[in-house]
């Protein structure tokens, strides 16, 4: 049997992580809806619909871990978690189809 890890949030409190079924998710990415808040309004939610389950889940750019710009587009594949404290809300989102250096210089 695992235990569940401590994570801090971004608010500064600590919620517990399980194992199992609440672990990784895939999915793509389905719609992003402008928000109008942020530089230009760019920032907005995102929509990524689970492979496994077909389920829902909304984010922001602030939960996409990468190097870099925040970036993702409608199709692409993910790698996420479920919020424990919102199950509606996707975390530690993880882009799994990224472009190819050489091609952004082209």
């Amino acid at each position: 049997m695992t235990t569940p890890r401590r994570q801090r949030t971004r608010r500064g409190s600590t919620r517990q992580l399980g194992s199992g079924a609440a672990g990784q998710r895939f999915g793509r990415i389905t719609d992003r809806r402008p928000s109008g808040s942020g530089p230009g309004g760019r920032f907005g939610t995102y929509y990524v619909r689970d492979d496994e389950d077909g389920a829902s889940y909304s984010f922001s750019y602030a939960d996409i871990v990468t190097e870099g710009f925040r970036t993702i587009r409608t199709g692409e594949r993910v790698r996420f978690l479920a919020d424990p404290a919102n199950p509606a809300h996707a975390i530690y989102v993880i882009r799994l189809d990224l472009p190819e250096v050489d091609d952004y210089y082209k």
